[in-house]
């Protein structure tokens, strides 16, 4: 973007929209992020409220039922077989086992014969069975003899029935509940308990008909289904019935086995998962409502914000950009005619005053630098004028009349003389214009600066001869350097015309080269006229002199010095004057610079080097 402003304005503008949905999307995420958790808490909560209701109706039905064996544990009877009911009991057995088993044959048989010493039976009350026409859930029971032998089972059973499982039978501990769930053959799932129990004998007379069931006491006819064969050949056997005894006191171990139906439980339990997933639900309804509305909030929020930030921003940045604006008006107000700027570096932030003062000198360098392009006009023209008018005056008073041949060749020289001048100074504002714009390149070269300041005095000499100037040299050893050779030469020989020229009578020049802190020192010495202390700051200017009216008769028009300080800044080097009554001083020092060695010596260092 061209606009500094408008650039200024759209990347704060972006800047604060993206830290402002960055926070925003922080602060949802946070607030999220709570929500869910909160919403996992709750879930837990529900869940394990869940699973205590489950846990309570469970262990509600394995109370009751568990309670409901005890209570037939404690209320079971143990009652003898009268032997006025053993055939009945026997036949009756027999008869049944295939509808409704009570006591097997076996036992039956040797209780007959005397061989089991248990002449007794265990019978529970079916009114402990509660009635499901109350509300209740079916329930079922089944007992055992202590060798796993069925006894007794509830009429709700019809002609189904428990097992009693081999392991359970052998390490049940007495009083001992076990918990298991069974389903019948008609499909109903059971909730069921072992318990093992005793049962204590007193004695007594057992009414038949409730103990074995609805057929009544009968004789013994055998061939019943489960009934043993007669042995060789005998018709059906008739025992000797041994009498029964009332009295005395024994223990019989039995096993009761109560369930129920799980129906309704599992009923409740899905009645209390509806009212989980109910309020899970509607928990994730409620969470989901809050973060939408959050979302909502954080919307308009934001985009209210954003609003404030991009109308807040556009003013701060516009007050923040008013002192370029003041500094651009002031700017805009310097002419040629007028280099100063209108404006107070105080009244100006921190950051500009180092700009407004880079501005106020470099419009200082500028005033200075129209002030010289109209100085150097005026020089140049006056420069020009003097030797092209007497030039023109030589030509004037020689067309006057006829003249001699001798007369027209003294003119003749008068004018070349001229001419010479103005090609002088014609070929040193080339030679500026070339610096100015950059066309005269530095190209540095192995040079010898010791032969380069021979050559130079080798041509000043002449010319401090005809002045009666002695000129001396203070010369050492060859210094080898890196440098231009062209521009070195043309600023010691200026150096040396000038103390020539400025030279008192009878004086002396002397010239010395030496290395120091890897620099070459080039010093220019003379007993001249010297130079005023308000001069020596603009000695090196363009068509500068430091006394004109002195030297007017000299063909020089004070560039010299402006070329030698080009050249210097050109060499990377430093020019430096010093002047007084007893003379003036100019040291040049160029980097020394280490020249690369040539083929020849790189030839003879290297022994094993041989030439294709």
């Amino acid at each position: 973007m061209k606009s500094i402003r408008r650039s200024l304005i759209v990347y704060v503008l972006v800047l604060l929209t993206a830290a402002l949905g960055a926070v925003s999307w922080f602060s949802y995420r946070t607030t999220g992020d709570s929500l869910r958790q909160r919403q996992r808490d709750a879930q837990g909560m529900v869940q394990r409220q869940f699973e205590d209701q489950e846990k309570t109706v469970r262990a509600e039905l394995d109370r009751r039922i568990l309670q409901q064996a005890r209570t037939m544990a404690r209320t079971a009877r143990s009652v003898s077989i009268h032997s006025d009911y053993q055939w009945g009991l026997g036949s009756i057995v027999w008869a049944a086992q295939d509808v409704h088993p009570v006591v097997p044959y076996e036992v039956i048989r040797e209780v007959l014969e005397g061989k089991n010493p248990f002449r007794q039976l265990v019978l529970i009350d079916d009114d402990l069975v509660p009635d499901p026409a109350h509300g209740r859930a079916q329930e079922y029971y089944q007992t055992y003899l202590n060798f796993r032998q069925p006894i007794q089972r509830s009429e709700s059973l019809g002609d189904q029935s428990f097992t009693l499982d081999e392991k359970l039978h052998k390490n049940a501990v007495l009083l001992a509940e076990s918990f298991d769930n069974v389903q019948l053959k008609s499909g109903e799932n059971l909730r069921r308990v072992t318990l093992k129990a005793t049962v204590a004998r007193l004695g007594g007379n057992l009414p038949t008909q409730r103990m074995i069931g609805p057929r009544g006491p009968g004789p013994w006819k055998g061939g019943g289904k489960g009934s043993p064969p007669p042995k060789d050949g005998a018709k059906d056997p008739q025992p000797k019935l041994p009498p029964v005894g009332l009295g005395g006191f024994a223990v019989q171990t039995v096993f009761i086995q109560y369930a129920s139906d799980l129906a309704p439980t599992e009923a409740k339990i899905r009645d209390f998962e509806a009212q989980r997933d109910r309020q899970l639900d509607e928990l994730a309804t409620t969470i989901d409502g809050d973060l939408s509305q959050l979302r909502t909030r954080m919307l308009w929020i934001g985009m209210a914000t954003l609003a404030a930030l991009w109308m807040g921003g556009y003013l701060v940045i516009c007050l923040g950009l008013a002192p370029l604006s003041k500094m651009s008006e002031a700017v805009r107000q310097v002419s040629p005619k007028n280099f100063d700027l209108p404006l107070e570096a105080e009244s100006l932030p921190n950051e500009l005053r180092p700009i407004a003062a880079t501005l106020v000198e470099t419009l200082g360098q500028l005033r200075k630098a129209f002030e010289r392009e109209k100085q150097a006009a005026a020089d140049i023209s006056h420069e020009l004028r003097t030797p092209l008018a007497a030039l023109m005056t030589t030509l004037e008073v020689a067309l006057r009349k006829a003249r001699s041949p001798q007369e027209y060749r003294e003119i003749l020289e008068e004018c070349q003389a001229s001419g010479q001048h103005m090609f002088q100074l014609v070929a040193r504002l080339l030679t500026l214009a070339r610096l100015d714009a950059g066309a005269d390149q530095y190209h540095p070269a192995q040079v010898d600066v010791i032969d380069v300041a021979l050559n130079c005095a080798d041509i000043i000499r002449p010319l401090a001869r005809a002045k009666g100037l002695e000129l001396r040299l203070n010369l050492p050893d060859p210094i080898t350097t890196q440098t231009d050779p062209n521009k070195l030469r043309e600023v010691i020989t200026n150096l040396l015309h000038n103390a020539v020229e400025y030279n008192k009578p009878n004086g002396s020049i002397e010239l010395s080269v030496e290395r120091t802190n890897g620099h070459v020192k080039v010093e220019v010495r003379d007993t001249g006229i010297g130079i005023k202390p308000e001069a020596l700051g603009r000695l090196f200017e363009r068509f500068f002199r430091a006394d004109p009216s002195r030297h007017a008769d000299t063909p020089h028009a004070g560039l010299g010095l402006s070329i030698v300080k080009s050249y210097v800044d050109l060499m990377s080097g430093t020019i430096k004057v010093e002047s007084s009554e007893a003379g003036t001083t100019f040291t040049v020092e160029i980097p020394f610079v280490e020249p690369a060695p040539s083929l020849e010596t790189a030839v003879k260092a290297t022994p094993e080097f041989i030439p294709s």
